[in-house]
């Protein structure tokens, strides 16, 4: 399977607009209306994981569906998705990163860094 990188986005995106204070503990079934796949956001949210962007407290598996107790964005999470919040940017950046065949997630922030720093002038 390969790894999408606007679902990753997407993911990001409903742990910070569904973290609560206090902080509300985020499940598989929470994103289950993003992708219709089950297997293919828990892989994702464990890519996610792996990078150090979200903060999990416990994994469970059941029939090969691992689950995850999500607590929170990480900092690198917040400065990763704020560099791909913008749409706009977001646009732009996923049309390179399609051309080129992909990217890193490093890569990713960086361009998304200087699409960023052109929206707001300073670049």
């Amino acid at each position: 399977m390969k790894r999408d990188m606007g679902l990753m986005r997407k993911i990001l995106l409903r742990i910070e607009e569904r973290s609560d204070v206090p902080p509300r503990v985020l499940t598989l079934e929470d994103f289950f209306d993003i992708k219709v796949d089950a297997y293919v956001i828990s892989l994702h949210i464990d890519l996610l994981c792996d990078a150090g962007l979200i903060e999990v407290m416990n994994t469970s598996v059941e029939d090969g569906l691992k689950d995850f107790d999500i607590t929170r964005l990480t900092l690198a999470g917040y400065e990763y998705l704020d560099a791909v919040r913008n749409i706009k940017v977001w646009s732009r950046v996923k049309k390179t990163i399609d051309f080129v065949g992909g990217a890193t997630l490093d890569i990713i922030k960086q361009m998304a860094v200087k699409e960023l720093s052109k929206e707001l002038g300073l670049g």
